[in-house]
């Protein structure tokens, strides 16, 4: 009979158990890597069934690209057509809007002579018919200035063709030649931009004798 309490005897059935179990885990781990091998060959064998497009050469790829581009210009120039449409018609609003503002002001400057010249019908005071249409004058030229519209300055200053249109020349003894010495016409500015050119007479200096104006 087998001593129990000998730990020698135990140790031979100890050794076939591990032996046993590794054989086991040797198998499983052989079958998984065959089943894995199966499902490599059977993904990499192509399927005769599915057709494979062909594959497109350089001058087939380049062309393909050209007519991609071509359709994207064609958008983009129908789209920058519609913009420009689109921008002339609100330009044309704003335009009509500014310009319906402006005559509703002027307006109130015609009312404004139109009450003088009631008022003054049977009025032969002439230095006051002369003050109620100063005061006109001034509240136009304060609704020029509201809209920035301003005079261009011309007597005392150099002739400038950009601000000036010379209509003749004049002898001054003021003025140098070149510098204009009359004004006909008074000429406006809108912001920077000539609105109108002032008409003038240049100088043509000191004057001679028996000289005349000189047209041009």
């Amino acid at each position: 009979m087998a001593d129990k309490n000998n730990p020698d005897m135990e140790q031979p059935s100890v050794q076939g158990e591990d032996q046993s179990q590794q054989q086991e885990a040797e198998e499983i781990l052989t079958d998984e890597q065959a089943e894995i091998e199966d499902e490599d060959n059977s993904e990499s064998v192509p399927d005769p069934e599915v057709e494979t497009e062909p594959e497109l050469s350089e001058e087939e790829k380049l062309s393909q690209r050209v007519a991609e581009l071509e359709d994207k210009l064609l958008r983009s120039a129908a789209e920058f057509e519609n913009y420009k449409k689109r921008m002339a018609r609100n330009y044309e609003n704003l335009i009509q809007a500014a310009g319906e503002g402006i005559l509703t002001e002027l307006l109130d400057v015609i009312d404004s002579f139109e009450r003088a010249l009631q008022h003054d019908e049977n009025n032969t005071d002439l230095e006051a018919f002369q003050k109620g249409t100063k005061l006109i004058l001034n509240q136009m030229i304060a609704l020029l200035e509201k809209h920035d519209v301003t005079p261009i300055k011309s007597i005392g200053e150099k002739f400038d063709p950009n601000l000036h249109e010379a209509l003749m020349q004049v002898p001054s003894e003021k003025y140098k030649e070149g510098i204009v010495a009359v004004e006909i016409n008074k000429g406006y500015l809108h912001g920077k931009q000539v609105l109108r050119h002032a008409k003038v007479g240049v100088s043509s200096g000191k004057p001679e004798k028996d000289s005349k104006e000189t047209d041009l």
